[in-house]
């Protein structure tokens, strides 16, 4: 279930969001929460393919701002992209400690497909996945900053920590490898 998410707040009002936020004021955080939980699950679920860890995850990232709000700086840069580095470190943490765990398999001992979202996954969606899961874990972030959660190049820039011709490089890369990853499966499949 796609949520709509509230727009982001201009930055003096985000720098206001964010003293706010400090004093731990509820209001504030549920302001934080509608603005950016759509986006951070999003982001999630792209990269996890997995709802129910997706918004377990979103929450997550919530928590963990919470207990690090106090070290925030507010220097103009978009609050998103503080969000963003602490969902990819909890992706990387929840992937980490999934790779440790053992896999379940199924009756003929393949490992089986986790997560209700199993059904659903056919046909383009299912090809596009597969082929991102073959990029690199940046050509995997700059693909759904830019692409799906159509952030532009300076802000995708940010939250990835890059100089933006670096970012550049980077998407033309990741955009190239998807697109010959999806040509040569389309042509396996036929």
């Amino acid at each position: 279930m796609r949520q709509a998410s509230t727009p982001s707040p201009p930055a003096p009002a985000e720098a206001e969001l964010v003293a706010h936020a400090k004093e731990l004021r509820p209001e504030a955080w549920d302001t934080l929460y509608d603005t950016y939980y759509p986006k951070m699950y999003s982001y999630l679920y792209v990269h996890l393919g997995d709802r129910t860890a997706a918004e377990d995850l979103a929450s997550d990232v919530f928590e963990q701002a919470w207990r690090g709000i106090h070290r925030f700086q507010y220097r103009g840069v978009p609050l998103s992209s503080w969000l963003y580095r602490i969902a990819h470190n909890v992706m990387v943490d929840h992937l980490k400690r999934r790779r440790r765990a053992p896999a379940s398999l199924d009756s003929d001992g393949v490992p089986a497909l986790a997560g209700p979202d199993a059904a659903d996954r056919v046909g383009l969606r299912d090809m596009i996945r597969r082929a991102m899961s073959r990029l690199t874990r940046e050509q995997q972030q700059v693909v759904v900053l830019r692409h799906v959660e159509g952030h532009d190049v300076a802000t995708s820039a940010r939250i990835m920590g890059k100089k933006e011709n670096a970012l550049r490089a980077l998407e033309f890369r990741a955009l190239h490898s998807l697109r010959r990853i999806i040509e040569r499966e389309g042509r396996g499949s036929r």
